[in-house]
């Protein structure tokens, strides 16, 4: 999942967190790497928590009219990932499971970034 400049939000404290994150899914995604997954998945546990607070201090502070619906997208997502955290503890690293992993993952930062975290940072941006 490379990171390219059209996922750039023009935030650099956001721009480098989302960088990260995306360096981190490329571990997970990397089949020759099954022992880094437990140590990544928990690392992106924690990472994604910092992360998305380090967000709303910003929406509180530029007064983000949206930032309650913002972070319910955030509290959706860490209750998904924890779920798919489980899924991977219980099962380990089947195919299906980092499949699973990787799709829902990949699919939503890539969305989430593109609409959400882009209109915020027009907002900050702007004020």
């Amino acid at each position: 999942m490379l990171w390219n400049s059209t996922l750039e939000v023009g935030v650099p404290q956001i721009d480098t967190q989302h960088k990260e994150l995306f360096r981190q899914v490329d571990i997970l995604m990397d089949v020759n790497n099954k022992t880094r997954i437990p140590e990544t998945l928990k690392f992106l546990a924690n990472y994604v928590v910092k992360h998305f607070n380090d967000e709303q201090v910003l929406q509180a502070v530029s007064k983000y009219p949206k930032a309650e619906l913002h972070k319910s997208y955030h509290t959706k997502f860490i209750a998904t990932f924890n779920e798919l955290k489980k899924e991977f503890d219980a099962s380990g690293p089947t195919l299906m499971v980092m499949m699973k992993i990787n799709k829902t993952v990949i699919a939503w930062l890539k969305e989430h970034i593109m609409v959400h975290d882009k209109e915020f940072a027009n907002y900050y941006k702007s004020r």
